[in-house]
């Protein structure tokens, strides 16, 4: 039986971890599917080269690393549509079967498949400029006319698509990912990570980076709300908060952080290792997650995934996802979620829960497989 050949293209980049995230957890969720399925595909990762050092986590999980970067499948590509008199299966020199997530063009040389994680920019145009606007209609308005495969995150997501691109509903598919925590992490003390970054031993967490649409600035008036009931929680920020774009927002953070006097119950980490990251989470009393929008929030997912308690906003995204130990707040009020941090606080304990790890694990076990083998499957159902 001929092997089925899938590519994954490295999304993401430094300064959007997610879509880094989420093309690594896809490669680990193909390769966790029992000998006898695994056996039948052959994955492959393709990245720019100052993308390498992303693909580095998952090389012991794919079969080859194809670095040519996108200059060299767009001349393939380009050549497939120009020599029409040629069989497109010249321009496949790597024996490709399916390459995701990208966008290839109407005459390609193997199947493809495009992402949309949401459509944040028509419900939140004031977070984005008028090119970046642009920028995304014209992909999204390229995918619908010409990609075979079209993924949403989210029922959301797939619900707003078919709304502004009802001729393309037969193409498209959604896939709920998951987090996959690596075996080796859970043997590592959270205390020697909270240690080197000087936390104490009661904290909340929030792993987003910088950007409006993560709601920090919620989370902050819900602390000055606490601080005037003589209430003082620590929360955590971690993700990166270098962008050009997001830098006012970001100083008005520290500003308004500094207003409130919050200088010493919240803790900026910005942009630390990803095995770091997780070891905090298992330490932290509870995840907050208090996004405004999200495609299918990969914070969740870890969390999930490790068995941890949230607080998260009541967007429906959330909702969908509704994780166990999950507590909502309305995401513009600060007043629920200074309520709620101070109903938990004292009820909660540092992690890690070695018995809610434990079944978390094994949920997660099975979840990452089924994630695995629903992407094989909607390659299957368009081949």
């Amino acid at each position: 039986m001929k092997k089925l050949h899938i590519s994954l293209w490295m999304a993401g980049n430094s300064g959007w971890m997610g879509g880094t995230i989420y093309t690594q957890n896809l490669a680990r969720a193909i390769t966790s599917l029992p000998v006898k399925e695994r056996a039948n595909i052959k994955l492959s990762v393709v990245c720019f080269s100052s993308n390498l050092n992303l693909v580095k986590p998952i090389l012991s999980y794919v079969d080859q690393v194809y670095v040519y970067g996108k200059l060299y499948l767009k001349i393939c590509h380009t050549l497939a549509e120009r020599l029409v008199l040629l069989p497109a299966q010249i321009f496949n020199p790597l024996k490709i079967d399916f390459l995701y997530p990208t966008y290839v063009g109407t005459r390609y040389p193997y199947l493809w498949g495009s992402w949309i994680p949401d459509f944040q920019h028509h419900y939140f145009p004031e977070f984005f400029s008028k090119e970046e606007i642009d920028k995304r209609n014209i992909l999204h308005k390229k995918i619908s006319d010409s990609a075979p495969v079209i993924i949403l995150s989210s029922q959301m997501a797939q619900s707003d698509f078919h709304r502004l691109y009802p001729k393309a509903i037969a193409r498209t598919q959604v896939l709920n990912f998951i987090s996959y925590i690596e075996p080796e992490y859970f043997e590592i003390n959270p205390q020697i990570i909270q240690e080197k970054y000087g936390l104490p031993d009661s904290f909340f967490l929030i792993s987003n980076q910088f950007w409006k649409h993560k709601n920090h600035a919620l989370v902050i008036e819900a602390l000055g709300i606490l601080k005037k009931r003589k209430i003082y929680p620590t929360v955590v920020f971690t993700g990166s908060f270098y962008n050009k774009k997001n830098s006012a927002y970001f100083n008005q953070l520290v500003s308004r952080i500094k207003e409130l006097n919050l200088n010493k119950q919240v803790r900026i980490l910005g942009l630390i290792p990803r095995v770091e990251q997780i070891q905090i989470m298992r330490r932290c009393l509870a995840v907050i997650q208090p996004s405004l929008f999200e495609g299918w929030s990969t914070v969740i997912e870890d969390a999930r995934a490790l068995g941890k308690p949230m607080l998260i906003s009541d967007f429906s995204v959330h909702l969908e996802q509704n994780p166990p130990q999950a507590y909502f707040f309305e995401r513009y009020k600060p007043e629920q979620l200074a309520l709620l941090i101070s109903e938990v606080l004292y009820h909660f304990q540092p992690g890690p829960n070695l018995e809610e790890e434990n079944v978390a694990r094994k949920n997660n076990y099975f979840a990452t497989q089924a994630y695995g083998r629903r992407l094989i499957e909607i390659v299957n159902n368009f081949r």
